[in-house]
């Protein structure tokens, strides 16, 4: 089973091979705002570079947001083209939800821009608060009242120190049949500026 894990929700661009499970090679950095022009061209170096061919990927692992409205898109719409054209499964997952540290209760943050933030609560793939957008008083507040939870994410701009997230590993792992996409052409990526948009996605 060779898996394409991507992400591209947030500032760093992520593309990783996976067989059966275990990570055979990944490329993780920052490229925020610059996904759209970066992603394909990683894709085909991680294809090149491991001797695989496209139409040897079995199933597709990617985000589907919250994050940057332009990232989250990137991603999403290369996973379908891949999952449509090769008729193989894709597996969707929330990008707070792939922030939290696995075995802890863990906060998950992104910048949601406007004094707000895309908020979560994780703890070993179980959701104790759902995604939401909260302002980052809201996120502070929280995070005083649970100092017994890890951070993670992106949270410079909070001034929190957050523990390192390996996003593209927390797919793998997580991954399970309740992540499959049921028909492809109505995946759409979550962006959470409509209270509605993550019931919908489920």
């Amino acid at each position: 089973m060779l898996s394409l894990i991507l992400d591209s929700a947030n500032k760093e661009l992520g593309v990783a091979l996976a067989q059966d499970g275990t990570l055979l090679d990944e490329i993780r950095y920052e490229a925020w705002q610059r996904q759209s022009e970066l992603m394909i061209p990683e894709i085909e170096n991680i294809f090149k570079k491991n001797n695989v061919n496209p139409k040897e990927i079995s199933e597709i692992l990617v985000t589907k947001g919250p994050g940057s409205y332009t990232g989250v898109r990137i991603a999403l719409t290369i996973a379908k083209v891949y999952g449509y054209a090769l008729n193989i499964p894709v597996y969707a997952f929330s990008s707070l939800e792939v922030l939290a540290d696995l075995e802890k209760p863990s906060i998950c943050l992104i910048n949601a821009r406007s004094n707000r933030s895309y908020f979560a609560v994780y703890e070993k793939g179980n959701a104790i608060v759902n995604d939401q957008v909260l302002t980052n008083d809201e996120v502070i507040k929280y995070v005083n009242e649970h100092k017994d939870y890890v951070i993670c994410g992106e949270t410079s701009y909070l001034d929190l120190v957050s523990e390192n997230s390996d996003v593209l590993k927390n797919m793998l792992a997580l991954k399970n049949d309740s992540y499959k996409v049921e028909n492809i052409l109505k995946l759409k990526a979550v962006y959470l500026k409509d209270e509605n948009d993550y019931k919908k996605s489920n």
